[in-house]
């Protein structure tokens, strides 16, 4: 008896697919099982500012809203630190030891809508404390074999402690370089940042505005009012061009620092940077030059103009009566 080699390779194939699928099925009833709790938790107010005097007492209350049949465990308090030029922060995974900070804190209520109690302790200078009051489901215990994902969340708590209720404020610019010269054909994208040099939080404003060569002011945009903590950094941003407050909805978001020039814009332009207060008073700024050309127009103009230099002369050369008036060589 002969077996056919095709026949044969085909046979293997289906011996291997019914393997793989059997392999496939012992997997499926033998693994541990992910039950995902999608517990959509969000909660009232996500940040919040206090300022208090020492000897002072401040009460908040949370309210979180969490989906489906989640319970949650009781609402513990972290330590947050400042990470990034974005506004980012990270939270200390253990608890806080009450005895770290010149804060007294109490937690009462039910933990969908606990209230926090602080109390400022007796300090000589101002200082900032940030926290985080942490939400979690419970993890329930089940079988081995069951593994669970538990979302949490996070309110911000940001205490500035202030015995004399002047803030200090100490911001410097940085990194807002700018070439010597800039094609009006791309957008001027800047990436200028607010150091915070002292240890209390500040809201600083602000504005952008570009003057063109006369002296007349071509372009002007707000700065976008983010905060930046103690012994920090931040990126500038702008409002939009129709807003002055952030409170309006269509102005939550910030844009990012960027200019489209006009193809127009030639020359010298003076670039003016400032930081204010909330009231107006002015913090810093900076005033830098920068020249406008339309280097990829120009380059494209020029490429335009030769080629229809190469054709016209080749339309010429090649013209009925320059081929009369060319002489003959004779053989």
């Amino acid at each position: 008896l002969s077996i056919s080699p095709h026949l044969y390779i085909k046979n293997m194939k289906n011996i291997r697919q019914i393997c793989q699928i059997s392999l496939i099925c012992l997997i499926g009833c033998f693994a541990p099982s992910a039950n995902a709790q999608s517990a959509s938790l969000s909660i009232s107010p996500p940040v919040v500012e206090i300022m208090l005097a020492p000897g002072k007492k401040i009460t908040q209350t949370f309210t979180l809203t969490a989906g489906g049949d989640t319970t949650l465990a009781t609402p513990t308090l972290h330590l947050a630190t400042p990470t990034d030029e974005d506004g980012h922060v990270t939270i200390d995974p253990n608890p806080l030891v009450p005895s770290s900070i010149p804060l007294i804190y109490s937690l009462s209520g039910p933990a969908e809508s606990p209230t926090l109690t602080l109390e400022s302790a007796t300090v000589d200078t101002a200082q900032d404390l940030y926290l985080a009051l942490v939400f979690a489901p419970n993890t329930q215990e089940g079988d081995a074999r069951t593994t669970t994902i538990t979302p949490g969340i996070a309110a911000l708590i940001l205490v500035t402690i202030n015995p004399t209720g002047v803030m200090p404020i100490n911001l410097d610019l940085a990194d807002f370089n700018l070439p010597f010269i800039h094609d009006t054909w791309s957008p001027l994208s800047l990436g200028p940042i607010a150091k915070n040099q002292s240890p209390i939080m500040v809201r600083p404003t602000g504005e952008f505005v570009i003057a063109g060569p006369t002296g007349k002011n071509i372009f002007t945009r707000h700065l976008y009012p983010n905060l930046i903590l103690g012994n920090s950094s931040r990126k500038l941003s702008f409002l939009k061009a129709d807003c002055e407050k952030v409170e309006s909805q269509n102005c939550a978001d910030p844009l990012p620092f960027s200019w489209q020039p006009h193809w127009s814009n030639l020359g010298p332009h003076r670039l003016t940077l400032t930081l204010t207060t909330q009231g107006g008073t002015k913090i810093t700024q900076i005033e830098k030059t920068l020249w406008l050309f339309p280097i990829r127009q120009t380059i494209i103009i020029f490429f335009i103009i030769l080629l229809i230099a190469v054709v016209v002369l080749n339309t010429r050369r090649n013209s009925p009566q320059n081929l009369l008036d060319t002489p003959q060589e004779k053989n």
